[in-house]
């Protein structure tokens, strides 16, 4: 692995960003949960957002987009086996309900899938002065910071990394996540 994660600056524009939120308002609005499956559970106290769940098959020109880049991540940093993400998540932390999430990463530990998350992303769909606060940390390793901060920048990093969202203290912080998948690790 030649870099833990990279930032591809502003791979988006403002207008495809707003085009991304307003696809976003068409989806249904929910509390973000911790967790997988049966152990799935609400926990404010440990993630406070929101988010809605945009279908990768109608977002397929979006998809497609972020995928070229993943790849070409993939390519020279990381080398995993990968086929596509499978779900695609808008997520929102509000300022007035101190939005975040704690120390956590994307994988399946214990899981009967045939399948891993490998590669995560993050796409930056706010103006660093639309919100303060929500930095984006990984645990114990050198952090993304102001590169990650412009509309519109990507962020890539294996799903088995921590990471953190500190509390957003004022305005909303808006993203796209969503985590590649490949078969299981070997």
């Amino acid at each position: 692995m030649k870099n833990v994660w990279e930032v591809w600056p502003a791979i988006l524009s403002p207008a495809d960003c707003d085009a991304v939120i307003e696809k976003a308002e068409q989806y249904p609005v929910q509390s973000a949960t911790v967790g997988f499956d049966e152990a799935q559970r609400d926990d404010r106290a440990y993630r406070s957002s929101t988010i809605r769940w945009l279908d990768p098959d109608i977002e397929a020109e979006l998809v497609k987009t972020l995928m070229s880049y993943v790849h070409a991540s993939n390519r020279t940093n990381f080398g995993v086996d990968i086929v596509a993400p499978f779900d695609l998540q808008y997520t929102e932390y509000h300022g007035t309900a101190h939005g975040k999430y704690d120390w956590h990463h994307d994988v399946w530990l214990e899981s009967p899938r045939p399948y891993a998350r490998k590669l995560s992303f993050v796409v930056q769909l706010s103006e660093p002065e639309d919100y303060e606060g929500g930095a984006f940390e990984f645990f114990g390793l050198q952090q993304p910071g102001a590169t990650f901060a412009p509309r519109g920048s990507m962020l890539i990093f294996p799903s088995f990394l921590q990471h953190r969202v500190l509390p957003v203290t004022k305005g909303i912080r808006r993203s796209l996540v969503s985590w590649v998948e490949g078969p299981r690790w070997r």
